[in-house]
């Protein structure tokens, strides 16, 4: 049977060299439009098949192409935002970064690793979207300048506690003092 045709009664997918499945095409479907299998996910018909990324697969590339637009469509704000791209991933990610920040609007590869964009959207749609293309060691922050909003992920319990201290405006002093009251 074709997995380029569509016609997959079942599709097995591997995360991190672990198999799940096998699915039905109506779950992948909703794992699609809940995040849990992107285009980079690797997917086959049988559980030790041919793998590829279900952006090769045409009727997974499709379902994911419409989740995407219409994630985007459902998140769009009524104004653009300078939206500041901070990251710290490997070549491959960085590269699938890019390419996702392109589908939201006008791009600018300022250094390795920072993007300025502006789009019509929140820096946590933005954060969560991208989320999916970091591995545990990646680090990555959006900063709304437009709307003094910022969203990040994969940061360390001490620095994302410092970050919304700084975030705030609050010193370590002032923390303190609002946890004992």
């Amino acid at each position: 049977m074709s997995v380029d045709a569509g016609q997959a009664r079942t599709w097995f997918v591997k995360v991190d060299g672990r198999i799940y499945g096998p699915y039905t095409s109506p779950q992948m479907r909703g794992y699609i439009s809940e995040g849990r299998v992107a285009d980079y996910t690797q997917v086959s018909v049988q559980g030790d098949g041919d793998w590829k990324p279900a952006s090769d697969v045409e009727i997974l590339a499709s379902w994911i192409t419409e989740n995407r637009e219409s994630r985007i469509a459902e998140t769009a704000t009524e104004n653009p935002a300078n939206l500041l791209v901070i990251t710290q991933v490997n070549e491959d990610a960085s590269e699938a970064v890019g390419s996702v920040l392109a589908r939201y609007g006008e791009t600018v590869d300022i250094v390795p690793g920072v993007w300025m964009v502006r789009a019509r959207t929140t820096a946590s749609v933005l954060r969560n979207d991208l989320s999916h293309l970091l591995d545990r060691d990646d680090k990555l922050m959006v900063v709304d300048a437009s709307r003094d909003r910022s969203a990040w992920f994969n940061f360390a319990t001490e620095t994302d506690a410092k970050v919304r201290e700084l975030w705030r405006g609050e010193t370590p002093a002032e923390t303190q003092d609002d946890n004992a009251s």
